[in-house]
């Protein structure tokens, strides 16, 4: 990583559990509240941090940086005080995966162990078409935003279009609201495998088999991580879309326990 001069920022920090420190990273155009449906499952076994990211959800804005690098830089720094100097375990999804990617080079040893969930970072996906609609294709009304929103997830983050109810609805009406800094200048950076390259510890890599990010398929992802992490442990959840752990906390937090903590045994998730 290149080195860049940053002043870190305090961040909003939401801490649950006692035991090995657990980052999570959430996700571009969102915030900790990503994580809400494995949080309390994973607090059984690790002492999790869910921080919203700079520029996210209730930490400051972000100072004018457009490069991802910098970025990046600035989110390592912002982190660091948050867990203790060694026998941290990260976890980073979609724009978040390319951000944990970073911080676990940038950090080093002090690094357990890096899990990845449909992340960024593999540069611009030519050929994608994601079938989305936005504000102004409507009259401008609170109800007609709402749908906007609700066919986005659908069409974007989820395997199984009932998922999109009220309550997942409002949850990304709040992100965006609070969303002041542009994910896509990391998400789309060609970044992430060479971070993996750089990394030294064990690397867990989660796609949704139907994640629409994932162009031209999760498998094919898969293979880009292979390629310079041959040793990554990498599993392909069936029936699942981009925001696994919101569509699948069940499964996301038995594959993260698995690999970060393969003796706990907290209680069920639906």
């Amino acid at each position: 990583m290149q080195d860049v001069d940053v002043r870190p920022l305090a961040l909003a920090d939401h801490v649950a559990g006692e035991g090995p420190p657990l980052l999570l990273v959430h996700g571009g155009r969102g915030s900790h509240r990503h994580w809400e449906r494995v949080f309390a499952t994973l607090a059984q076994a690790f002492e999790v941090h869910a921080p919203d990211l700079p520029g996210y959800g209730l930490s400051p804005a972000v100072p004018d940086l457009a490069d991802g690098h910098e970025y990046v830089a600035l989110v390592a720094a912002c982190l660091s005080p948050l867990v203790p100097a060694a026998g941290v375990h990260l976890v980073g999804f979609s724009f978040g995966g390319a951000v944990a990617a970073g911080v676990a080079r940038a950090w080093g040893e002090r690094v357990v162990r890096l899990s990845l969930i449909g992340p960024g970072g593999f540069g611009r996906a030519e050929g994608r078409r994601l079938v989305t609609r936005s504000r102004s294709d409507t009259d401008g009304s609170d109800a007609a935003y709402r749908d906007v929103i609700r066919h986005n997830l659908a069409a974007t983050m989820f395997a199984d279009p009932a998922t999109v109810d009220d309550a997942v609805t409002n949850q990304q009406l709040w992100n965006i609201a609070h969303t002041r800094y542009d994910s896509l200048n990391v998400s789309l950076q060609k970044r992430l495998q060479d971070d993996l390259a750089h990394i030294a510890c064990p690397v867990q890599a989660i796609w949704g088999a139907r994640d629409a990010y994932a162009y031209p398929s999760p498998a094919e992802r898969a293979e880009r991580v292979r390629a310079v992490r041959p040793d990554a442990r990498i599993v392909i959840v069936p029936d699942t879309g981009h925001w696994a752990q919101y569509e699948r906390p069940g499964a996301i937090v038995r594959l993260l326990l698995d690999f970060h903590a393969p003796h706990a045994a907290p209680s069920e998730t639906s």
